[in-house]
């Protein structure tokens, strides 16, 4: 079984076996502030390759590289631009990833090919700490099986990975609980190519107006960042968004096998066999909570989950962006 080691900060001492298996060449799932990543020698294409390995990524799909701080991430690109200074002296350590050009130091394996890199300065005191022992950039999606759920719990790691990480620091529950926003700064005017804890509108206040990539990467297209295919963020349930309260007793009454209703706000009257689940209105608690509630969905053998449509404002945008993937039909 693949160790899961307790961490309870950044002088444990779980971080100096951790960052020396890293500088082998191995695979350590770690605690950020907004899912756990699964990590490895960022600058080391074997270990990187382990990475697409063990998740079944496909090799268009690029991984973001975890550096310590803005000095670190001027080394892996070709140009650091005014705006990404700025933005990283506001936002990091935090959830915002910057795709920039990269330099000839960043692995093909790291870009998928391409000729940008996706960087981001984790606020997680773990993280840092790791990405420091270590003495390395980390390439650290998330800790899951490709287009399944993230995790935010070392055990979800454990039981979507298994013995493919050499080892997991468990952390507890990680805080923001959807991945970071990512903001393209490689040419033309900024673009969110995946929204997050970072709204677009404090974006701007730095950088001026950005553009919204609201598309969707098909299946063998290369990916300028993560988070951008058709379908992601899956449980193994079926996820259908529904209106409030939209004939639900028709909806419901015709399923079978064992069924979710999530509502925002107010839980309306189900039909008898289904399992209500209330979420306040609130975007910052439901993106901390979505992730662990369609994990604990999925272990207790749920088949069909019905959530409520978020509203259309802004603060929902990230958790309207998980839900729209997370909801896509598999392709055959």
């Amino acid at each position: 079984m693949t160790r899961i080691l307790p961490v309870s900060g950044p002088e444990d001492p779980a971080i100096a076996e951790a960052a020396g298996l890293l500088r082998a060449g191995g695979l350590v799932a770690f605690p950020t502030e907004t899912v756990y990543g699964l990590g490895a020698d960022g600058l080391n294409p074997k270990a990187v390759a382990r990475i697409y390995a063990a998740k079944g990524r496909p090799a268009t799909n690029p991984v973001i590289l975890h550096v310590a701080d803005a000095a670190s991430a001027q080394a892996l690109v070709s140009r650091w631009s005014p705006e990404a200074q700025m933005l990283a002296e506001r936002f990091w350590p935090g959830p915002l990833t910057l795709v920039l050009p990269a330099s000839d130091t960043v692995p093909s394996i790291v870009r998928a090919g391409g000729p940008s890199v996706a960087l981001r300065c984790p606020a997680h005191p773990v993280a840092l700490a790791l990405i420091r022992a270590t003495g390395r950039p980390l390439a650290a999606p998330s800790a899951n099986r490709s287009q399944h759920l993230s995790p935010t719990l070392a055990q979800h790691v454990a039981s979507s990975l298994g013995e493919a990480v050499d080892l997991i620091l468990d952390g507890g529950p990680t805080e923001a609980g959807l991945e970071s926003t990512i903001l393209d700064l490689s040419s033309g005017r900024p673009c969110v190519l995946r929204p997050g804890p970072i709204p677009p509108a404090d974006l701007e206040v730095l950088v001026g107006p950005v553009d919204l990539w609201t598309g969707a990467v098909q299946a063998g297209d290369r990916q300028a960042a993560p988070g951008m295919a058709e379908r992601h963020y899956a449980p193994r349930a079926r996820l259908q968004l529904v209106a409030p309260g939209s004939g639900l007793r028709e909806t419901l009454g015709e399923t079978s096998g064992s069924v979710a209703y999530v509502a925002l706000g107010t839980l309306p009257p189900l039909p008898p066999g289904v399992r209500g689940i209330l979420l306040p209105l609130d975007a910052d608690m439901v993106g901390a909570r979505l992730y662990a509630l369609l994990h604990e969905l999925d272990d207790a053998g749920c088949e069909r989950i019905f959530m409520e449509r978020p509203p259309e404002d802004e603060a929902w945008l990230a958790v309207r962006d998980r839900l729209r993937r997370a909801s896509a039909k598999e392709r055959p």
